[in-house]
């Protein structure tokens, strides 16, 4: 493992090399795209190495020096996968860097509105809070987590946050949060058996009607909510539009039904 080790640090001093050519002053007030992507790819291959030597908090190092080259480069979502491959070689040896680099990429995610990407690293933080006891923190961040879950309508995600954070409450003797967060999720449960009893009730005083394209509508849009597949959701309006149109009232609705806070013109 130490030749390993070797050649990923002079990877890292290359990268440096790279980046301190044009001299200090040079360096800081100007920015050469080929010069950062060549000492972006040597921090990278050097975390690369170092994670193969098992050396997790230089391989977060590397990756985090990446992860500044990119977002200084303008490449957001580049750095922000840098940065939570950081998170993912400090979560190893360091928790609380771990944490800060994923809070990093969470803030790029979500001033890209990758609003699903944000979530899903704000309920690992407060995965790994809870192995800590964090208890507290850990609340904070799946309630954080729920939040982006629902903004992308992905509310099967959100409900196993929430599920915890009601655990918690519970726990903590706020049973009146507790039992509002249990009747919120069980309000999302039965209305999604609810739906789906209707439909059968249609098949059951028409049988054709399971063979039509609306009712493949139907459970298609069910299925994408379920999910919170955002994009299959209007995938499958596309489609049937393209074949049977949609009049404006059917669209709008469908919408409100996507984004239900939305408020359509």
């Amino acid at each position: 493992m130490a030749h390993i080790e070797l050649k990923a640090q002079q990877l890292r001093e290359e990268a440096e090399k790279k980046m301190n050519s044009g001299g200090f002053f040079k360096t800081l007030f100007t920015k050469n795209s080929s010069r950062i992507e060549e000492s972006i790819e040597y921090y990278t291959r050097a975390g690369n190495l170092f994670k193969m030597a098992k050396n997790w908090s230089q391989a977060g190092f590397a990756f985090a020096d990446a992860a500044d080259l990119n977002f200084r480069n303008d490449n957001y979502v580049e750095a922000a996968i840098n940065f939570v491959e950081a998170a993912n070689c400090f979560k190893r040896c360091d928790i609380n860097k771990a944490i800060d680099y994923y809070l990093k990429a969470i803030a790029i995610y979500s001033e890209k509105g990758k609003f699903v990407m944000a979530a899903k690293y704000h309920q690992l933080i407060a995965e790994l809070l809870e192995d800590e006891s964090d208890i507290d923190e850990a609340t904070v961040h799946y309630e954080k987590a729920a939040d982006f879950f629902k903004q992308e309508c992905n509310f099967s995600s959100a409900n196993k946050c929430l599920e915890k954070i009601a655990e918690y409450a519970a726990l903590s003797a706020d049973y009146h949060k507790a039992i509002t967060i249990f009747q919120e999720i069980a309000c999302f449960d039965l209305a999604k058996a609810d739906i789906r009893a209707k439909l059968q009730t249609y098949v059951n005083m028409h049988p054709a009607f399971e063979d039509s394209r609306e009712y493949q509508l139907i459970v298609c849009l069910l299925e994408c909510m379920e999910h919170g597949d955002s994009e299959g959701y209007t995938n499958a309006i596309t489609k049937y539009d393209s074949v049977t149109k949609l009049n404006q009232w059917h669209v709008t609705m469908l919408l409100r039904v996507k984004k239900p806070n939305d408020r359509l013109s």
